[in-house]
Protein backbone atom coordinates (compact mmCIF):
# COMPACT_ATOMS: atom_id res chain seq x y z
CA UNK A 1 0.00 0.00 0.00
CA UNK A 2 1.43 3.55 -0.59
CA UNK A 3 2.08 4.81 2.46
CA UNK A 4 1.77 8.71 1.05
CA UNK A 5 -1.60 8.09 -0.59
CA UNK A 6 -2.96 6.76 2.65
CA UNK A 7 -1.66 9.58 4.56
CA UNK A 8 -3.03 12.01 1.86
CA UNK A 9 -6.31 9.88 1.96
CA UNK A 10 -6.61 10.04 5.98
CA UNK A 11 -6.39 13.72 5.87
CA UNK A 12 -9.28 14.04 3.80
CA UNK A 13 -11.35 11.74 6.10
CA UNK A 14 -10.35 14.58 8.41
CA UNK A 15 -11.37 17.23 6.21
CA UNK A 16 -14.54 15.98 4.66
CA UNK A 17 -15.92 14.71 8.00
CA UNK A 18 -15.31 17.69 9.63
CA UNK A 19 -12.56 16.19 12.51
CA UNK A 20 -15.45 13.07 13.39
CA UNK A 21 -13.02 11.04 11.66
CA UNK A 22 -9.56 11.32 13.29
CA UNK A 23 -6.57 10.55 11.31
CA UNK A 24 -4.65 8.55 14.01
CA UNK A 25 -7.51 6.00 14.22
CA UNK A 26 -7.95 5.26 10.44
CA UNK A 27 -5.81 1.90 9.36
CA UNK A 28 -5.81 -0.11 5.99
CA UNK A 29 -8.24 -2.14 7.45
CA UNK A 30 -10.86 0.48 8.68
CA UNK A 31 -14.76 -0.42 7.54
CA UNK A 32 -15.88 2.76 5.53
CA UNK A 33 -19.43 2.36 6.61
CA UNK A 34 -19.33 -0.24 9.78
CA UNK A 35 -16.37 1.93 11.23
CA UNK A 36 -16.70 5.31 9.88
CA UNK A 37 -20.56 5.12 9.29
CA UNK A 38 -20.42 6.36 5.80
CA UNK A 39 -23.53 6.63 3.31
CA UNK A 40 -23.62 7.28 -0.55
CA UNK A 41 -23.75 10.95 0.32
CA UNK A 42 -20.20 10.46 2.45
CA UNK A 43 -19.03 8.44 -0.60
CA UNK A 44 -19.89 10.95 -3.09
CA UNK A 45 -18.48 13.69 -0.83
CA UNK A 46 -15.07 11.56 -0.69
CA UNK A 47 -14.74 10.75 -4.26
CA UNK A 48 -15.11 14.38 -5.15
CA UNK A 49 -12.15 15.50 -2.31
CA UNK A 50 -10.32 12.23 -3.37
CA UNK A 51 -10.42 13.42 -7.54
CA UNK A 52 -9.31 16.65 -6.88
CA UNK A 53 -6.61 15.90 -4.41
CA UNK A 54 -5.03 13.02 -6.56
CA UNK A 55 -5.98 13.94 -10.05
CA UNK A 56 -8.12 10.60 -10.25
CA UNK A 57 -11.87 9.94 -11.92
CA UNK A 58 -13.95 7.25 -10.52
CA UNK A 59 -17.04 5.56 -12.12
CA UNK A 60 -19.96 4.99 -9.86
CA UNK A 61 -19.70 1.44 -9.94
CA UNK A 62 -15.99 1.40 -8.56
CA UNK A 63 -17.56 2.14 -4.92
CA UNK A 64 -19.40 -0.81 -5.64
CA UNK A 65 -16.41 -2.91 -3.98
CA UNK A 66 -15.05 -0.62 -1.82
CA UNK A 67 -15.03 -1.69 2.00
CA UNK A 68 -12.32 -0.71 3.67
CA UNK A 69 -9.77 2.70 3.39
CA UNK A 70 -7.21 0.43 1.85
CA UNK A 71 -9.42 -0.47 -0.81
CA UNK A 72 -9.80 2.87 -1.63
CA UNK A 73 -6.21 3.97 -1.49
CA UNK A 74 -5.55 0.20 -4.01
CA UNK A 75 -8.31 2.43 -6.20
CA UNK A 76 -6.12 5.65 -6.33
CA UNK A 77 -3.08 3.77 -7.20
CA UNK A 78 -4.81 1.90 -9.90
CA UNK A 79 -6.04 5.07 -11.24
CA UNK A 80 -2.95 7.56 -11.20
Amino acid sequence: MNKQIFEQLTALFEQVFEGEVPCESLSESTLLVEDLGMNSIGFLYMAMAAEEAFGVRFENTDFEDLRTVGDVVRLIEQRQ
